[in-house]
């Protein structure tokens, strides 16, 4: 065993080494305390999560962005957490499933394949080194496999098949649409160390070009796209099973007698879930394709970009919507609520064009506004000095002060709602639906089986309820990603069906039907036996681990020593256990030591949508028994 270079406390060597990166402001308080530490020495996680709960309260109650000059154009409650939250950090996914084997359609004003459309993530490319010469830029990524399948044009009543196509690679300012859809549904981190990471980071894609030369996209050409897809079956040709369409039709009319409404209800029929953005308009009025009755039809809340959780009413009802469409759609004598589930559709990353000049203006914006930040006021000069003819700030600034220089990047960065040396914050309905539709792909990874009528069903029934938010607009609650795909892994042919989703307090008869023994969340070797007549306090826990050579269970009740609370395998690769825990809030994770290799990691757990800050970029899974 190794000890903790700051308490002094048992740590798992191996556990050791994987806590070398508190988040920035974490690792300041550490080193006002203790100068000499350095995040290579690594800390326990229970001296990480004390700074990081100190850290907390830290923050303000409420947003910093309106007390600086100028305003910058994004909530922020910390002056060392300027930025947006990443997408794991608003909606906790599960970790296990990306979206590999399964393709997604997109039906969208143009696209462009994105470094973060990339079959893997690859450290070696620096995209921005470059400058936004279209060829060049096409070269570099064209040498490296990206995850689309197959481009579609239908621009102009043309078609056009081929990932080689020229509009695919366009710096045209409707590639950015569509580009940006895709990247926030499917996108790998490449650009953001991971920060940007969508939900469906490994998913087949499939960008479907529709609209005009002049960037209109008429409810008819919006159809041309659905109709290719059921022509010949090619939804099946490319392996697609979930479509998103964040575009909307022309003027409301009834769905039985829209065209675009009726394609939606054949490709449902045909075995494709089709994912629609409700609209901006902020009115009860829906266009085609939202009204379609088997569509899942997404509207928006805002988060402020604040860190909540769900097991806290409090911070649920901060949450407010977002200026979405709505409105009900009649099938005989049954009227189906629209939208049926809600998602973040505000303060999201949103990529910039790489071959578009914006994108190297903001790149040297952002490594300058960086080094401010970590207070290295000498190299952010240097940046502006050297860029000086792409960003053409006075001369001044090399002997302007720190609050100057601050000053006038801000100026810069506001216009074009910067939040990252690539992404700058977007909002809409059109944003909010991708995270669904990348959902649904990780459910079906988890069960192919699957129809479009089960994942839309698990899909609100997984949601977070809002009943404080206006009943006809907030749908059946809030997208809950890790719990949908807990949910599908338990729905009939899914590996799990008939066991507990993971986190959750278990009933006497789920005990004996497990036929596991109950064993004591503590610090000592575990104990099994524990009396059934204790289960008010038995949680049941599991994590997906096939290749594993053991798993154990480790936390706040145990110093995070792992062996010490095993799971049991199942012959499905899962593993699991259950546990009495004394009353109050538990952290914890799964300590994988994987099966060829020997090596130990810490995973959350998935399927449980609670976490807490854990002083790293990831937090801890959290149990709060009766």
């Amino acid at each position: 065993m190794s000890s903790c270079p700051l308490c002094g406390g048992v740590v798992h060597p191996e556990l050791l080494e994987r806590t070398t990166d508190p988040i920035p402001p974490v690792r300041a308080l550490i080193q006002q305390e203790y100068p000499g530490w350095q995040p290579t020495d690594g800390l326990c996680p229970s001296c990480a999560t004390a700074y990081s709960h100190r850290h907390t309260h830290t923050r303000s109650t409420r947003p910093l962005n309106t007390q600086t000059f100028p305003s910058t154009t994004f909530p922020y409650y910390h002056p060392q957490e300027y930025g947006l939250l990443g997408l794991t950090q608003r909606l906790p996914h599960h970790p296990g499933y990306t979206g590999k084997g399964v393709t997604i359609a997109f039906l969208d004003s143009g696209y462009y394949p994105h470094p973060d459309l990339g079959e893997t993530v690859d450290p070696s490319l620096d995209i921005a080194a470059l400058d936004t010469d279209v060829a060049r830029v096409r070269m570099a990524l064209e040498d490296r496999p990206n995850r689309i399948r197959q481009y579609v044009n239908l621009i102009k009543g043309h078609e056009g098949l081929g990932v080689d196509a020229a509009s695919l690679w366009s710096d045209a300012g409707n590639s950015w649409h569509g580009q940006m859809t895709t990247v926030i549904a499917a996108g790998n981190g490449q650009l953001s160390n991971g920060l940007n990471r969508g939900y469906a980071s490994q998913a087949g894609l499939l960008p479907i070009k529709v609209g005009r030369p002049n960037g209109s996209i008429p409810e008819e050409d919006i159809l041309g796209g659905l109709g290719w897809l059921l022509r010949d079956d090619n939804w099946q040709r490319y392996g697609v099973r979930v479509v998103n369409v964040s575009v909307g039709g022309d003027f409301p009319q009834p769905w039985w007698e829209n065209p675009l409404c009726l394609a939606v209800e054949e490709l449902t029929r045909r075995g494709v879930l089709v994912v629609v953005a409700a609209g901006n308009s902020g009115q009860e009025r829906l266009l085609a394709p939202a009204p379609a009755p088997s569509a899942l039809t997404v509207g928006g809340i805002d988060d402020a970009n604040r860190r909540w959780r769900a097991d806290r009413p409090g911070e649920v009802e901060q949450l407010r919507l977002y200026r979405h469409s709505w409105g009900l759609a009649q099938v005989d004598a049954r009227l189906i609520q629209k939208p049926e589930i809600v998602a973040p559709a505000v303060w999201l990353a949103g990529p910039i064009l790489p071959v578009s000049p914006l994108f190297r203006e903001l790149w040297v914006l952002g490594r300058a506004w960086e080094a401010l930040q970590n207070r290295d006021s000498d190299a952010a000069r240097h940046i502006l000095d050297e860029w000086d003819s792409l960003v053409k700030l006075t001369p001044a600034m090399r002997t302007a002060s720190d609050e100057a220089v601050r000053e006038a990047l801000r100026l810069r960065m506001n216009p074009h709602k910067w939040v990252h040396r690539h992404a700058q914050h977007v909002d809409g309905t059109s944003v909010a639906a991708p995270l669904v539709a990348a959902t649904a792909v990780q459910m079906l990874e988890a069960n192919p089986k699957l129809t479009p009528a089960q994942l839309k069903q698990l899909l609100v029934e997984s949601a977070l309820p809002l009943r404080h938010l206006p009943e006809a607009q907030r749908g059946r609650g809030l997208l809950q990603p890790g719990r949908a795909v807990a949910l599908a892994l338990r729905r009939h042919g899914g590996r799990l069906a008939g066991l507990p989703i993971s986190g959750t307090v278990i009933s006497p008869d789920s005990l004996r039907k497990l036929g596991i023994p109950v064993r004591v969340a503590g610090d000592s070797p575990a104990r099994a036996g524990v009396s059934i007549g204790e289960v008010d306090r038995l949680v049941y826990v599991g994590t997906y681990a096939p290749q594993a050579r053991s798993v154990s269970l480790v936390g706040s009740f145990n110093r995070w020593l792992p062996g010490r609370l095993p799971l049991e395998q199942t012959e499905k690769g899962w593993w699991h256990g259950v546990f009495r825990f004394p009353p109050g809030e538990h952290l914890y994770r799964f300590w994988v030591v994987d099966g060829e290799t020997g090596a130990g990691d810490w995973v959350v757990d998935g399927e449980n949508p609670v976490r807490a800050e854990s002083g790293f970029g990831t937090g801890h899974s959290v149990v709060t028994p009766a």
